[in-house]
């Protein structure tokens, strides 16, 4: 059936809806369109505004109910593509298959090979959907010194690096030859860099990104979840990562130093900007403990002590509101349909963690005693539309596991594995990668670190891209 004048007109004003931001609105008009079932259009960029909304489900399915009426819509190809990229990423891929429906709904939606496509959002896209598999290559790298029967048929780990980033290179700089400003893509492959441990290329695309849009509010900030800062610091952050990680590089003492000395004046800019930034401060006592330790072989008493006071503030600081949402957080974990956080993981985390220790005393225990305590109805749209708590804590709980790491047995918060095992349920993608890159682990650290994450089954699962 076709539309007629009127309501295509009711058409065009909710995609004009969609465009400007306003999804509810949208919804509600193109639903009264749904009269048109078999309109491709209509469920297409009905689908469409329910991913703005971060409702994936509902996006899947009026995506997929365009393109059954359509194989050749394009668009709808790459909204799809974007959808299964993001609940690959939200529901921490416990359908390892979501990575591999993106790529392949992306490439539906380029029509031809990414060097010669000129579709820059659909490519950009892809890209970061190729940069997920990194992931999986760095995964195997380090599990590779425990595997006892290595598959003669994989490649190893760096070669999976290699090649998933030569395919999301391949992408993200189509995109930016053919838009130069498109200031994602810069942050996107400024990641791809990064995790390839190129961190002078990514140095320089993330330079980019911040002066093509100075204010934005993220790197890789798109139609995705919006991480839980919310201010061009974050930049700030990201350069003070690079330079962190460019300590590790073979270099002069005096490089060294210099890197160390730009990472802690990132760090300081961002507490100009907002002196009660405790994210910030918590990141800079990480960097110079481990500048301290790296110089003199070992922390002191006085910077131990320095150390133990800063993160006893951390706590005293955050409890109420990191405690509180962390808490909310797992119990919508543990109760949606397919959960990637279960009560016997939390136990086994609980039981392993000495007496006192704080994850132990402020959430894993109430957890455990009410798992179902205060979470929604609907707590699979919950955590979409709240993803951005996944990466906080799984931040905070990193970074808490660096810090008693470095303290040894002078931990005045806890040994470092229980940190480490919940922030790993919780969002496995950022952990693996931070485990990877951070300087405060040596790699035989890494090898045993992700030993015991192997032989406790907390992993990360992927299907193998075709």
């Amino acid at each position: 059936m076709q539309m007629d004048i009127s309501d295509m007109m009711m058409a065009q004003q909710a995609e004009t809806l969609r465009l400007s931001g306003a999804y509810e609105q949208a919804i509600e008009i193109f639903e009264q369109l749904q009269m048109y079932p078999d309109n491709a259009w209509v469920n297409a960029h009905l689908g469409a505004t329910y991913y703005h909304l971060m409702d994936y489900g509902k996006a899947e399915h009026y995506l997929k109910k365009a393109i059954d009426k359509n194989d050749k819509y394009f668009w709808a190809h790459a909204q799809l593509g974007e959808t299964y990229r993001l609940r690959a990423i939200t529901e921490n891929n416990k359908r390892p298959e979501y990575v591999e429906l993106a790529i392949e709904h992306f490439q539906k939606a380029l029509d031809k090979p990414p060097e010669d496509s000129n579709y820059a959002w659909a490519l950009a896209h892809l890209g970061a959907t190729h940069r997920l598999y990194i992931t999986k290559g760095i995964s195997q790298f380090l599990k590779e010194p425990i595997s006892q029967q290595p598959n003669p048929e994989n490649y190893c780990g760096k070669e999976k690096i290699k090649h998933h980033a030569e395919d999301a290179l391949k992408c993200l700089n189509r995109a930016i030859e053919l838009m130069p400003t498109y200031a994602w893509a810069w942050g996107m492959r400024s990641t791809v860099f990064r995790l390839t441990q190129d961190y002078e290329n990514s140095f320089w695309d993330v330079e980019v990104e911040a002066v093509i849009a100075p204010n934005m509010e993220i790197m890789q900030q798109s139609s995705s979840p919006v991480p839980f800062l919310k201010t061009g610091r974050v930049n700030l952050y990201e350069h003070a990562f690079l330079s962190f990680y460019l300590t590790k590089k073979p270099s002069r003492p005096e490089d060294k130093k210099r890197h160390y000395v730009r990472a802690i004046a990132f760090l300081q800019q961002a507490l100009i900007l907002s002196p009660g930034d405790l994210m910030a401060k918590l990141i800079l006592t990480i960097i110079e403990a481990n500048q301290k330790k790296e110089e003199r072989g070992s922390l002191k008493p006085n910077d131990i002590k320095n150390i133990q006071r800063k993160l006893e503030q951390f706590f005293a600081d955050t409890e109420v509101e990191f405690c509180q949402k962390c808490k909310k957080l797992l119990r919508h974990q543990i109760n949606v349909p397919k959960p990637s956080v279960s009560i016997e993981q939390l136990k086994w985390i609980n039981s392993h963690a000495e007496e006192g220790h704080k994850l132990k005393k402020l959430i894993l225990e109430e957890v455990i005693k009410n798992p179902t305590s205060g979470f929604e109805k609907e707590p699979q749209l919950w955590l979409w539309k709240n993803f951005e708590l996944t990466e906080m804590w799984s931040y905070i709980l990193f970074f808490l596991c660096e810090a008693s790491h470095l303290l040894g047995n002078k931990s005045n918060i806890g040994t470092e594995t229980a940190y480490l095992e919940l922030a790993f349920l919780i969002n496995p993608y950022y952990v693996t990668e931070r485990l990877y890159q951070t300087p405060v682990f040596s790699h035989e650290d890494r090898a045993k670190i992700f030993k015991k994450l192997h032989d406790d089954g907390i992993v990360l699962k992927f299907s193998e891209p075709n």
